[in-house]
């Protein structure tokens, strides 16, 4: 016997809900296409209906094995972080695809590196500079760290006029210090590995402001120097090892003096 009553009949997903599963799979097959195409690629561009994207997948980028963690304890370590990051505010990409060998993540603008180096940005450098050292200040002040925030690794959107920390799978360390003090350290470090900081600090000044607006940024500014004063002997090599030349020398040296040198009031 068949019973009318309305428990007992079969539902049916809702139009809108089935739309959404189909246009997720269809993405998720987009995306298992274009890894198809590239299948050495780590990390690659995908457009998407006009959207751009990145695909970033569980291999190992064949540089820096001493300096980094295993492949898995990478991968997940950056999603984990990345996750935890946006719970206080769109400072790291959107993930709009997890899976066990990738993740999706939206475009997010020009790194600081093309930013400070290109024609077309010229206009919005000073302040693309500023917003990083906000977001930087910001993320510390939550108690946050990034593990790497090189200029390569901080994208600016124009459009948005926001800034985006990139790349968030760096977690090892080799100094007993706290990770922010770390961040602030490679932060003007990578930016004395440009040409342009010599000639002109203008941007990093930039960046300087912004990032004192944070509540924790002076105290990490104080542990930066108590750091490079209790490795003083590593820096006064680096120092006298200048005369060859060395990038990552000399911009080591050169930030070093550079954060001795910061008064945040005069800014």
């Amino acid at each position: 016997v068949c019973s009318k009553d309305p428990a007992n009949k079969k539902t049916h997903p809702q139009p809108v809900l089935r739309k959404r599963v189909f246009m997720q799979l269809a993405f998720k097959k987009a995306v298992t296409d274009a890894i198809k195409k590239q299948p050495d690629r780590r990390v690659m561009p995908f457009l998407y209906e006009n959207e751009p994207y990145f695909i970033k997948r569980r291999l190992s980028n064949h540089r820096n094995r001493f300096a980094k963690q295993s492949v898995d304890a990478a991968f997940w370590c950056e999603v984990y972080k990345i996750l935890t990051v946006n719970q206080y505010g769109p400072m790291a990409p959107e993930i709009v695809l997890l899976h066990d060998d990738y993740f999706v993540m939206k475009a997010v603008g020009k790194t600081l590196q093309g930013v400070a180096k290109e024609a077309p940005w010229q206009d919005v450098r000073r302040k693309a500079f500023y917003k990083a050292g906000e977001a930087l200040g910001k993320l510390h002040g939550f108690g946050l760290h990034h593990g790497r925030p090189a200029l390569r690794d901080i994208a600016y959107d124009r459009e948005k006029d926001s800034v985006t920390l990139l790349d968030w799978e760096n977690e090892k360390r080799f100094i007993d210090a706290d990770p922010r003090v770390i961040d602030l350290f490679l932060f003007v470090h990578s930016c004395f590995r440009e040409k342009w900081a010599l000639k002109n600090d203008e941007l990093i000044r930039e960046a300087m402001k912004g990032y004192f607006t944070g509540p924790e940024s002076r105290p990490i500014l104080e542990k930066a120097l108590a750091v490079t004063k209790r490795f003083q002997a590593a820096f006064t090599l680096a120092h006298h090892l200048r005369i060859f030349g060395w990038t990552d020398v000399t911009s080591l040296d050169d930030a070093r003096n550079y954060l001795f040198q910061l008064d945040p009031d005069a800014l």
